[in-house]
């Protein structure tokens, strides 16, 4: 018999439904693991702004600020192309557009469909092959061991992962800058702006993290392939803790 095969309505950001892969938390260990199929990928894919309107405003923000996660660290990755960093520079210019417009005026279908255009195109690198890093890598952590939505590990470790990063790609960071329209500015500073614009947690704190679970969690995000292919090396703990202590 033939497979079953989906068609996905997007109900928030976060863009899973444009790719192969599937994470779960496994309870007894408090860890995540990944499986990825070709059919776990619909067959369609429905954009309808108008099918967001009843997510919860918290969640649409979060997830989009995971999407905004995606472009970032894959533009930033060393595996990236000239044909990915298109798609995550401008998956990156509509997300940062639309998610204040979408707070301001939560009735309007226009901004709504431009976050989904959006995600589409900041996923499309992922989907593809390209790695994220750290701030992915690190969230698994901190979600699968200490029950933190998926989109708000985004919001908290994002900004603090490009500030570490910045010694080693601050440059390459500038068209991340130029594309949320201000090139003078840090691409760290900019998303911890617009996730304080949208009302979204900043600092591990804001997230029932304590000073002594820092150890525990630096430990366990070395387990996670994404912070192992980090654009700056990460290769202790010790390092982990330097990004904690940014987000804290």
């Amino acid at each position: 018999p033939n497979p079953v095969r989906m068609v996905a309505v997007s109900t928030t950001l976060s863009a899973s439904e444009f790719t192969e892969n599937a994470g779960i938390t496994q309870s007894k260990t408090n860890t995540k693991q990944s499986f990825r199929h070709r059919l776990f990928a619909p067959r369609s894919i429905v954009l309808d702004p108008a099918a967001t309107l009843d997510t919860p405003d918290w969640l649409l923000s979060a997830t989009g600020i995971r999407s905004v996660d995606h472009a970032v660290e894959n533009y930033c990755n060393a595996r990236a192309s000239p044909a990915t960093e298109a798609l995550s520079l401008q998956g990156l210019k509509l997300l940062y557009r639309a998610l204040p417009a979408i707070k301001r005026d939560p009735a309007a279908l226009a901004p709504r469909q431009e976050a989904q255009l959006g995600m589409w195109q900041a996923i499309a690198p992922s989907a593809s092959g390209v790695p994220t890093g750290a701030s992915h890598g690190i969230g698994y952590a901190l979600g699968a061991s200490f029950g933190v939505p998926h989109g708000h590990t985004s919001c908290v470790l994002l900004h603090a992962v490009l500030r570490w990063n910045a010694a080693v790609n601050g440059e390459r960071q500038q068209a991340l800058s130029a594309a949320m329209g201000a090139a003078d500015r840090s691409a760290s500073d900019l998303i911890k702006a617009l996730v304080v614009d949208l009302g979204q947690p900043v600092s591990l704190r804001a997230v029932g993290i304590k000073r002594e679970n820092i150890d525990e969690l630096a430990q366990r995000a070395l387990s996670y392939q994404p912070v192992q292919l980090n654009p700056r090396p990460i290769k202790t703990a010790a390092d982990v803790k330097e990004i904690l202590e940014l987000a804290w």
